[in-house]
């Protein structure tokens, strides 16, 4: 970051509207490293000079990024066993959406997780276990797949996929698994070759859930018949868990295919540093 007195900030800004794009290039540049600092006052400039509005919007969303990418670096730092989904999945709503509350939604989350706990009581088998958390999140709160606008990119951002109670087959596997997590239920992720499930795996009960088809309970071999049928042929290393730093990286890889289908390169470009950070290399999807 730079350090520059208030004076020599606005100064900067004020040489924006350079008629000379490369000058103004290099200005934008010096005041996205600046960062926090020149906020405010692009704010004020963005009020005041609503020519060069366009111009402030984009640093202020390379300082978001950049803001971003040191959040992503922290989270990175965990192991994988410790690298939190439901801290990253809010952080990578924070690209769209900068201003947004977490607390709400980690209270719905809460709130939701001690509604099905309530019905469960406290001998509930895996079966029932699963019955009573299907019937809650897809029957009484009424969370389905978006099958008719796929590839919004709302449906890949936590937030809004609680808020609107519908997304892709691995935000609302996403919000299984968190509501799950509070539970203290033994469920993972499974991330298929096209398609994203979850998995209640214990010695006496293992089922796949496809949150995104209204909780549709699938043995090993429903599972294998798909793939098969999809032309990914079967293998067993198809059903095993996936890490949370792994659903992160598919959740912002979906986001990058999406924004490059957009042609919004520059969101497409910081997303997928994002995934640089989170440092895995892709896997097929």
């Amino acid at each position: 970051m730079i350090s520059l007195p208030d004076p020599k900030i606005r100064a900067l800004i004020r040489l924006l509207s350079d008629e000379d794009e490369r000058v103004a290039h290099d200005i934008a540049d010096k005041l996205a490293e600046i960062g926090d600092r020149a906020v405010p006052m692009l704010r004020e400039a963005e009020i005041e000079q609503p020519e060069m509005a366009e111009r402030i919007q984009d640093i202020l969303e390379d300082i978001r990024g950049h803001r971003l990418e040191a959040e992503f670096h922290v989270l990175s730092a965990c192991d994988d066993d410790h690298l939190d989904l439901e801290t990253g999945a809010f952080l990578l709503a924070r690209f769209a959406y900068p201003d947004f509350d977490t607390w709400p939604f980690v209270k719905t989350l809460d709130a939701m997780a001690m509604e099905v706990q309530e019905r469960l009581g406290l001998k509930a088998s895996g079966e029932e276990t699963v019955k009573t958390l299907n019937r809650y999140l897809f029957v009484e709160q009424g969370f389905a797949g978006n099958t008719r606008q796929y590839y919004e990119v709302e449906n890949s951002y936590l937030n809004k996929v609680i808020e609107r109670k519908t997304g892709i087959p691995i935000s609302m596997s996403a919000v299984y698994l968190l509501i799950s997590k509070r539970l203290g239920l033994p469920v993972f992720g499974v991330g298929m070759p096209g398609h994203f499930l979850v998995k209640y795996d214990t010695p006496r009960y293992r089922i796949f859930v496809d949150s995104f088809n209204g909780g549709s309970l699938l043995t090993q071999k429903d599972c294998a018949r798909f793939l098969e049928q999809a032309g990914y042929g079967f293998d067993e290393r198809f059903l095993q868990k996936t890490s949370d730093r792994a659903i992160l990286i598919r959740m912002i890889k979906n986001l990058v295919a999406i924004y490059n289908k957009l042609e919004d390169r520059r969101k497409a470009t910081r997303l997928t540093r994002f995934i640089e950070i989170l440092g895995l290399p892709d896997k097929d999807d």
